[in-house]
């Protein structure tokens, strides 16, 4: 897939194929490219494999973990999310609060934190549902 010229200009373009049917190999392949931006953006792609989901939720790079709490994938594993929930750069927790697809409670749990930067943006999530996850988000009560 990747010339002997490989380069930064390469690994970039590579970002625009994302939207075409790309093999699993291939997506294995760009998940290991040395820029952070081509691994977030396989990261963010709902169709690439689990196993390598499970691989970039462990990545140095917290754009690469940010693009991966942004996967809008309807099957993501739970223990995924949780790694997420747990990180220690902001950024990619208000990735995750902002990704309809993670569940409320997790929403909610993230939402009792004293973290006041991503626990009022996870109680606003809730509270804007309306019904009884707008009642979880006023109150913080996790279902």
């Amino acid at each position: 897939m990747f010339s002997a010229n490989y380069s930064r200009q390469t690994a970039l373009a590579s970002l625009n194929d994302l939207d075409a049917q790309m093999s699993d190999h291939e997506l294995a392949s760009l998940a290991r490219s040395e820029e952070a931006m081509v691994r977030a953006a396989v990261a963010e792609r709902p169709g690439t494999p689990l196993t390598t989901l499970l691989k970039l939720c462990r990545d140095e790079s917290a754009t690469v973990r940010a693009g991966l709490a942004r996967n809008p994938r309807p099957d993501m594993l739970p223990q995924i999310h949780e790694d997420l929930a747990a990180d220690k750069v902001i950024e990619v927790v208000l990735a995750l609060i902002s990704n309809p697809a993670v569940p409320d409670s997790l929403i909610a749990k993230l939402g009792r934190q004293f973290h006041k930067d991503y626990s009022a943006a996870a109680r606003e999530r809730l509270a804007s549902k309306g019904g009884a996850a707008g009642f979880l988000g006023r109150v913080g009560i996790a279902r």
